[in-house]
């Protein structure tokens, strides 16, 4: 995670009501789109199984979320009920959602779906929802909307309170191409 922060720039995030961790996007400006290409380049493949130069550029650039003992993500959406700027400047609608964990955590720190309920793989029986106990190096794949960018209520999610630190990496697939500064340069596409 320490060499993550040589390619990245720190990102004022807009949630601060909802979030009281601190991220950091992988800064595709630089000279680094070794790690920034790499990541957009191995999620678009998890859609088509081959990387594809349209599919890469539907992906806004991976954000690295690091939360510190007790600190949450509220319950919240990662797509929008309606289209809005935002959205359009984001390259549309939020269809996917890939998270992986990048280190493992004890105690709490799960990630829950307040409106589905537990199942046989549910991380805590004592969860009445589904939730997702972070595991180093394993990922967490759900679409908030559907291919027709319908918003998908039950897509509710929150990051619970760790009792140490919970580190993720985010990415986000849109319904079109995503400009910069969030989606990946013309350089980075082209080498894909």
């Amino acid at each position: 995670v320490a060499l993550i922060s040589a390619y990245t720039k720190i990102r004022i995030d807009g949630l601060k009501e909802l979030r009281t961790s601190s991220s950091t996007t992988l800064d595709d400006l630089s000279d680094s789109s070794s790690g920034h290409a790499v990541f957009v380049r191995k999620a678009a493949e998890l859609f088509d199984g081959k990387p594809l130069k349209k599919e890469a550029s539907h992906f806004e650039a991976p954000t690295v979320i690091r939360y510190e003992s007790g600190q949450v993500l509220a319950p919240h959406f990662d797509a929008n009920q309606a289209a809005e700027v935002e959205d359009a400047n984001r390259g549309g609608q939020t269809l996917a959602t890939l998270i992986v964990y990048l280190n493992d955590v004890d105690k709490g720190g799960l990630t829950r779906f307040g409106k589905l309920p537990a199942t046989n793989t549910t991380s805590d029986p004592r969860e009445k929802n589904l939730t997702v106990k972070p595991k180093k190096g394993e990922a967490l794949l759900f679409f908030p909307a559907d291919r027709n960018s319908r918003f998908d209520e039950m897509m509710e999610h929150e990051g619970c309170p760790a009792d140490d630190e919970k580190w993720i990496a985010r990415i986000w697939r849109h319904t079109s191409r995503v400009p910069q500064p969030f989606g990946l340069s013309e350089k980075n596409l082209s080498t894909l």
